[in-house]
C-alpha cells in the first residue's frame, strides 16, 4: 500500500501555533494517512495525537538538538535529552527501535552537519524536502543529490509550525501493513518518494520573522 505521511510536524507543545486537534483536523482534510509529530524536546503532542487520532497513523517523534546539529527521531518511545553528542543521541534513538533522519541537511544555518560528518554517522535517512524552507525546490535538488551520494533513504515533511501548513509536503511510503513499525522499516529500506509541494510564502515569511524575534529576545535576556 502507498501511504501519505507528513514526517515533520510541530504542535503548540513546542514552537507551533497549532493545537493537536487543529493539526489532526487539517491532516484529515488534506487526505493524509498519517503524521510524525516531532516537537522539540517533548513527546506530549505525539502522545495526545495517538490518543485522539481516529483514522490517522501517528508516528511518535522528536526533533532532537544535539551538540552538532538537529536530528529527527522517528518512532521513539521515550524522550532523547537535548545537547547530547550526536553519536550518543543516535545510539539512544536506535536503542528504542527508532530511526534517525537529518532534517533540512543542506540549508545554511539549519543543519549543522557537513557531508563529511554525515558519511561517518549511522543515520537512517535525509529529509529531502521541507515545505517551509525558503527556496524549497532548490534545496530539494541539493538534498536529493546528497542522499544519492550517501546512499541514504529520503523523507519529506511540512516542518509545520502553523496548522494550515500541515501536509503541504509529505512522504509517500510503500509498505505492506499500516503500522508504525512497517512504515519505519519501509523508510529504512528506501521505499519512499516525495509528495506535495512548498508552503505559501506567507507562512515562510512568518516563520523567518518568528525566528528573528526569538533570537532577538534571547540576546536581550542574556
Amino acid at each position: 500500500m502507498m501511504l501519505k505521511i507528513d514526517m515533520h510536524v510541530h504542535t503548540w507543545y513546542s514552537d507551533s501555533k497549532g493545537s493537536v486537534d487543529e493539526v489532526l483536523e487539517v491532516a484529515e482534510a488534506k487526505g493524509l494517512d498519517g503524521l510524525a509529530i516531532t516537537d522539540h524536546h517533548t513527546l506530549q503532542g505525539a502522545q495526545e495525537a495517538i490518543k485522539k487520532a481516529k483514522r490517522l497513523l501517528i508516528i511518535p517523534g522528536e526533533e532532537v538538538k544535539t551538540v552538532q546539529g538537529e536530528v529527527l527521531a522517528l518512532g521513539i518511545k521515550s524522550l532523547i535529552p537535548k545537547n547530547l553528542p550526536v553519536m550518543e543521541a543516535l545510539r539512544r534513538i536506535h536503542a528504542q527501535g527508532g530511526l534517525a533522519v537529518v532534517p533540512h541537511p543542506t540549508v545554511p544555518f539549519f543543519s549543522g552537519f557537513k557531508e563529511s560528518d554525515l558519511r561517518s554517522l549511522p543515520i537512517d535517512g535525509l529529509e529531502a524536502f521541507s515545505a517551509i524552507t525558503p527556496m524549497a525546490e532548490h534545496y530539494f535538488r541539493k538534498n536529493l543529490e546528497l542522499s544519492r551520494r550517501l546512499g541514504l533513504s529520503i523523507t519529506a515533511g511540512s516542518d509545520s509550525h502553523f496548522p494550515e501548513t500541515v501536509g503541504d509536503a509529505y512522504t509517500i511510503v510503500c509498505c505492506e501493513r499500516r503500522t508504525v513499525n512497517e512504515v519505519l522499516r519501509a523508510i529504512k529500506s528506501g521505499h519512499t518518494k516525495v509528495g506535495g509541494g512548498s508552503s505559501s510564502w506567507i507562512f515562510k515569511l512568518r516563520m523567518v520573522l518568528g525566528m528573528f524575534s526569538h533570537m532577538f529576545s534571547n540576546s536581550c535576556d542574556s
